[in-house]
């Protein structure tokens, strides 16, 4: 079963997206974990199934073990954990709301629907790094991809 760590959950955007998954039912099709940068050891969000509590989100050895990884965190969480994951030679999918690496030749921008054959052509051709295409890739922006 895919592991699928989450990010940045709590703010804006990922409560959001947090809640269309619950609606949807998605929690079931895989192991979620749910990550913290200040509630290590905390309760996780209500996903209507029992979870771990929260991790801390810059535990890499533990974010290397997991297949993808959602992040809603922002930029500069982005620049700190994606290179060091990299670095370890994780090889797993990267998908994160921010758009500090939308420059990146590994990356792909998710405009969805917009874009959603060159998304499917990423896959398909290996691309695992998937990121927001707004705001400043310099800045700590959470804008919604």
């Amino acid at each position: 079963m895919l592991k699928i760590g989450f990010i940045g959950w709590r703010g804006m955007v990922g409560s959001v997206l947090m809640g269309r998954m619950k609606q949807e039912k998605d929690f079931k099709d895989f192991e979620p974990l749910f990550f913290t940068t200040s509630n290590i050891g905390g309760e996780g969000p209500d996903i209507g199934m029992a979870i771990p509590n929260l991790k801390d989100a810059y535990d890499i050895k533990l974010l290397s073990s997991l297949d993808i990884v959602v992040t809603c965190q922002g930029s500069d969480y982005t620049k700190k954990v994606y290179p060091e994951l990299r670095k370890m030679g994780w090889n797993g999918y990267w998908i994160d709301a921010a758009s500090a690496l939308r420059m990146n030749d590994d990356s792909l921008i998710v405009l969805d629907p917009v874009n959603l054959p060159v998304i499917k052509s990423g896959l398909a051709s290996g691309i695992k790094t998937f990121v927001g295409g707004t705001g400043n890739p310099d800045g700590g922006n959470r804008q919604c991809f």
